[in-house]
């Protein structure tokens, strides 16, 4: 197809990307109200996403493959084909095997995982397939994390391991990692490296959840903050300072949730301040992104050309955007990581950008959901955490990108190329899942749909929560109460 040609077709279809974007997105907020409104532990029609998703992966992909003069390019057809049968027999094999997992929760991830698979495709297709095997790997992680979270018999077990090996990990990648992007937090392993900063958050998670599941003095405390603190710097002097504030948002929010004290709130965002103000006299990658985000235009040729590309490039895509193909987003040296945000506006458009902030708002409001339902409060710290963890990375990246915070070396959740953010990003969704599965058991037995019952008695009492001794009295007569005592 000729260049003429193939400008008329991506032209044409860009009303058809935006249509179906549309759809799964009006779908996903309908649902979203729905399930708000009403407590019926049942799941609900999907509203034909998963093969609306199919025609968009279908038809993106199959426009891609039309840009060859030469010829269709049949591996980015194929490609589409892959991309499409992954996603239709992940969510079905998903959505009988776990009842109670929010299916418009997986649906919007895999919504933003086909966006940054096109967009990748269009980039650099070596990159795109490997994109696509890190969201294999990841579904795989996702499985596992919701076959084994809501049975594990005595989670808190694991919590002072965990302490430990989450800051050693974070101390020696800072010192024998390797350096990239002016951070020093990656670790080869072969041809790929990974970047443990982004597993270890999975663990901050775990261990904030289950460490402030119950009501402690401050000296009890003490180990926690050692661990966070710890965590953080360990971030901090891998010069990762995206990550490290990800990891201060997160705890800011989980430890406020569950103790209420505002006095430690308040104190530990005062410190964070100036640990702000710290790196950016010490770091000098972190003054060259301040000035950057200051004026862009100063230095449009040296330190702004990044952020000034990205804003030309959202502003020339419009509300529709270029056509897939028509755009010239490589210019932007990030634009397959950091800035992918805007190579996705430019081609497809403000209004489908728009729709893509839209779905970390409706996984911000479906976790708290699946917060404030829960029965525990571990399950419900869990919940918020992860759900916090993954919306805020999406926010400080998008804020970076169209100029509203300094740039951070973040990757936007499910949608950047990164095999580890990718990975990391489904554990933690499979820990909000986990909450959301054990929510539809005990909505079911509620409700009276069935009856759930652990499978350990044991079980039953190891949970902070819940009283952890029974005296029996003499008298025979007397009983013991089988509810657990708050």
């Amino acid at each position: 197809m000729n260049g003429k040609q193939y400008e008329i077709l991506a032209l044409t279809l860009r009303y058809w990307f935006v249509l179906l974007m549309i759809y799964v997105f009006t779908v996903c907020v309908v649902r979203t109200l729905k399930d708000y409104l009403t407590d019926q532990p049942i799941q609900q029609s999907t509203g034909n996403i998963p093969f609306v998703l199919v025609l968009f992966s279908l038809t993106s992909f199959g426009l891609l493959s039309l840009k060859d003069p030469t010829g269709i390019n049949v591996e980015t057809a194929l490609m589409g084909v892959l991309v499409a049968a992954i996603i239709l027999f992940q969510f079905y094999l998903f959505y009988y095997l776990f009842q109670g997992m929010d299916e418009i929760l997986l649906l919007m991830v895999n919504t933003l995982s086909i966006i940054g698979f096109v967009m990748l495709q269009r980039l650099s297709p070596d990159l795109a397939l490997r994109q696509v095997e890190w969201f294999v790997a990841g579904n795989i992680l996702l499985f596992s994390v919701m076959l084994v979270l809501p049975r594990l018999k005595s989670p808190a077990r694991m919590l002072y391991p965990l302490m430990i090996l989450g800051p050693i990990i974070l101390f020696l990648i800072a010192f024998f990692g390797e350096k990239s992007g002016g951070a020093t937090s990656r670790l080869p392993i072969g041809n790929i490296s990974i970047q443990p900063s982004e597993f270890v958050k999975a663990i901050f998670i775990y261990v904030l959840a289950y460490t402030l599941n119950e009501s402690k003095g401050f000296k009890k405390k003490i180990p926690l903050f050692l661990f966070v603190a710890t965590s953080i710097l360990g971030v901090v002097f891998q010069k990762d300072l995206g990550s490290a504030l990800q990891y201060f948002i997160v705890f800011l929010f989980i430890y406020q949730i569950s103790t209420n004290d505002w006095l430690i709130t308040i104190a530990a965002t005062g410190a964070g301040i100036l640990a702000s103000i710290f790196s950016y006299k010490v770091f000098s990658h972190v003054r060259v992104r301040v000035e950057a985000w200051k004026n862009p235009w100063a230095d449009i040729d040296g330190m702004g050309w990044q952020v000034a590309q990205s804003l030309m490039a959202m502003g020339s895509g419009g509300l529709i955007g270029l056509g897939l193909g028509q755009g010239t987003p490589y210019i932007i040296p990030a634009s397959r990581t950091d800035f992918i945000f805007a190579a996705i506006c430019e081609e497809f458009g403000i209004l489908i950008g728009g729709m893509i902030i839209g779905f970390y708002v409706l996984i911000l409001i479906r976790g708290m959901q699946k917060a404030f339902k829960a029965q525990k409060s571990s399950d419900m710290l869990l919940a918020c955490g992860s759900t916090i963890s993954l919306v805020i990375q999406a926010f400080i990246i998008i804020g970076g990108v169209v100029k509203m915070i300094p740039l951070t070396g973040i990757t936007l959740p499910f949608v950047s190329y990164g095999g580890s953010s990718m990975l990391v990003s489904f554990i933690i969704l499979g820990l909000l899942q986990s909450t959301s599965i054990k929510n539809y058991k005990i909505e079911l037995e509620q409700e009276g749909y069935g009856e759930f019952q652990d499978s350990d008695e044991d079980d039953y009492f190891d949970d902070d929560n819940y009283i952890e001794e029974v005296d029996f009295l003499e008298d025979e007569n007397d009983t013991i109460d089988e509810e657990p005592i708050k």
